[in-house]
């Protein structure tokens, strides 16, 4: 519907106005796209609703990073495909640059209402992306699937570089059932902090592989380098551990090799709210 190409170095920006998709399973249509290097860009106080592909798509360039706030992010899905769906999705340019956790380097998503999205967040081809403050509700729609996504490596060149997903709150509006998992982590590095997770969830976190055979080691763009520590959401009927944690390969993902639970030592986190907030 609306694109941004930033190769000519300027800033993009929107705000304050209401997209509206199709609905329809067979236009796989897109709210806004931020394409080819957008820098200290801006998404703020809009509603993104009824797109079958993504509502907002990042994508293009290692340098590309702003920030998306304040706004809503309403069913983006439709049944009939069962793929795509994503609220936001956030696609580097296949390099797999130095690890940067805590700084500006990201695309930031943070104080946003999102619900009836299958991937609220969504991540692939060496993206970096902090995921922060949402409020983040399930529905009998998107139950099967991870509220916030982050992929190995499968249909892109390389699979996500990294993410940061603290202190938001996931929950379900379900007429029955259990949402699968509020955090679903394919590959990559990172940190998953101050995170509730309402009791109707079954996972708080699940770790899996993508785009090799579970007991390789390692494989490709797998996670290797995440911090998990303090989200609320035990286990729920045995489907994760104490934590809320389900590790579904621990041959290749192993606890205190690849991930850990506890707070990543020199870590801070970026500046909140986020300074481009304010200009």
């Amino acid at each position: 519907m609306i694109a941004f190409d930033c190769s000519n170095g300027k800033r993009a920006g929107l705000s304050d106005i209401t997209l509206i998709g199709n609905g329809n399973g067979a236009i796989l249509d897109k709210g806004l796209a931020l394409l080819n290097g957008c820098v200290d860009f801006s998404v703020a106080n809009s509603k993104f609703t009824k797109f079958i592909s993504a509502a907002v798509e990042v994508n293009g360039s290692m340098k590309q990073r702003g920030v998306i706030y304040n706004n809503d992010f309403v069913d983006n899905y439709s049944d009939s495909v069962r793929n795509l769906g994503y609220g936001v999705v956030v696609y580097g340019d296949g390099t797999w640059p130095t690890l940067e956790l805590g700084t500006q380097n990201a695309v930031f998503i943070e104080n946003n209402m999102m619900t009836g999205n299958r991937h609220n967040v969504a991540s692939n081809n060496s993206s970096r992306y902090v995921f922060r403050f949402n409020t983040v509700i399930a529905n009998d729609v998107t139950k099967d699937f991870a509220m916030s996504d982050a992929h190995g490596l499968s249909s892109s060149p390389r699979g996500s570089r990294s993410y940061e997903i603290y202190n938001n709150n996931f929950s379900a509006n379900l007429s029955g059932g259990l949402e699968a998992t509020a955090i679903g982590v394919r590959g990559g590095d990172g940190v998953i902090f101050n995170n509730t997770v309402a009791s109707g969830i079954a996972r708080a976190v699940s770790l899996e592989v993508e785009g090799f055979t579970c007991g390789q080691y390692p494989g490709p763009d797998q996670i290797r380098n995440l911090y998990i520590w303090n989200n609320t959401g035990g286990a729920v009927n045995g489907y994760s551990d104490a934590l809320g944690i389900d590790n579904t390969c621990t041959s290749s993902v192993q606890l205190n090799r690849d991930y850990f639970r506890t707070a990543k030592a020199g870590y801070t986190p970026y500046t909140y709210p986020h300074p481009l907030r304010t200009q």
